[in-house]
């Protein structure tokens, strides 16, 4: 049996006093005046018992299963880490730290009646960086708790959704769908690779670590995987401009294309000639343009292999932004997340977006010191089986010909 503190002794001695003196009360049924004297008493005496125990709580002796809390590691060694092993530990260089610092230090999750008894905002930002970074073992709060010297009871998951908050309320400044003005000199910065093309759509998979409690086959994706599924729009520089979340995995990447607003809205996102590059299992329409398929009739075969070969080239820049981005963010790639209900899906779609958020104010600050991970290249290139109902239609055929002539020329 674990041995007991003095200080728990303490209180469980004034707690019983306490009982035992207002029930003689009870029992006795003495004169108001006189009880409510006693009562006063019995108050006074409990509330000096509290603020000795508060007093004294971290002279007690150690205490079987809690974790020895030093903040020596956050203070005085993180930050004068040189710039490697800093980013190894928060993912991102010193600037960019204190440029998101500056971002969200203002916010009213750590400006409330009660923030003084947090933690400083470095610490919780330190903290919830190393946990997005991190995958395996190392992932587990037990792990972080004792890195840090933090407590495993519930506050670091406290701090995580506290700085979800702060960086999600900026989600309109860094992740957002370019307007007419910006599309236009999109086009204009790509008119010699896919003439009119303003980005790359594709669907990754996030790796549940945990098989759903609720609804698991619906999780189960043609990998032989539980996930989530994340479906994204990047620019020619990798810059994330459009997100879809909260599908599972067993959802095909054309049908969560079909339900979002790039496809029930297009006209007006996409508007003229503008288009979005998309692989094989997508529908071929006027403003999703694909690969020609191994069937194809449309030209020779040699234009079609010279289309593809293009088309290609540009269009892996969404893999390389889904390789970036669980790069430098590795807990995307086995998600210690048991999807259990719906607030379990909620929480695990703002720990995606937040990922998203960061990557590209890191993309922003000019921030590198990852690279690409070539494997994860290769599993994000995987294509979906297309689906019957995706048919291409006369005016994607159509724009996909003009296409194929502009590369001719």
């Amino acid at each position: 049996m674990p041995k007991v503190s003095e200080k728990a002794k303490f209180i469980q001695l004034c707690e019983k006093s306490l009982v035992f003196d207002l029930l003689m009360l009870e029992l006795f049924g003495k004169h108001d005046e006189i009880q409510r004297k006693k009562e006063d008493e019995i108050m006074e005496d409990f509330s000096f018992a509290l603020a000795a125990a508060a007093y004294f709580r971290y002279g007690s002796t150690f205490v079987h299963h809690s974790v020895p809390k030093s903040p020596n590691f956050l203070i005085d060694v993180l930050p004068h880490l040189d710039e490697n092993r800093f980013r190894e530990i928060v993912r991102v260089s010193k600037t960019t730290f204190d440029f998101i610092i500056d971002l969200i230090k203002d916010d009213e999750v750590f400006n409330g009646p009660r923030s003084c008894k947090q933690f400083p905002i470095q610490i919780q930002l330190a903290v919830v960086m190393y946990r997005l970074g991190s995958c395996g073992e190392g992932a587990t709060i037990t792990k972080i708790a004792s890195l840090f010297g933090i407590s495993d009871g519930g506050v670091i998951q406290v701090m995580t959704n506290r700085v979800f908050d702060a960086i999600i309320k900026r989600k309109t400044q860094f992740l957002f769908w370019p307007d007419p003005v910006e599309r236009r000199a999109l086009v204009v910065q790509t008119l010699s690779e896919l003439p009119h093309c303003v980005g790359y759509v594709d669907g990754t998979e996030i790796k549940l670590a945990e098989k759903p409690t609720v609804d698991c086959e619906a999780y189960f994706s043609r990998k032989h995987i539980y996930s989530l599924k994340a479906q994204c729009v990047c620019d020619h520089k990798l810059v994330i401009r459009h997100m879809v979340l909260g599908y599972p995995g067993s959802v095909h990447d054309a049908r969560i294309y079909n339900n979002c607003e790039l496809s029930t809205n297009a006209t007006e996102m996409l508007t003229g000639s503008e288009w979005l590059a998309a692989d094989s299992a997508y529908k071929l329409t006027s403003t999703l343009i694909t690969p020609f398929r191994i069937n194809a009739t449309e030209g020779t075969l040699n234009q079609r292999i010279l289309f593809n070969r293009t088309f290609s080239q540009y269009r892996i820049r969404i893999e390389h932004c889904f390789g970036l981005l669980k790069e430098r963010f590795n807990s995307l790639k086995e998600l210690k997340i048991q999807i259990k209900s719906d607030n379990s899906v909620k929480f695990a779609c703002r720990w995606i977006l937040v990922c998203a958020i960061l990557h590209n104010i890191i993309l922003k600050e000019n921030d590198g010191g990852f690279d690409v991970d070539e494997e994860s290249i290769s599993e994000n290139s995987e294509v979906d089986e297309p689906g019957d109902q995706n048919l291409p239609t006369v005016e994607g055929a159509s724009k996909r010909l003009s296409l194929l002539s502009l590369m001719e020329t």
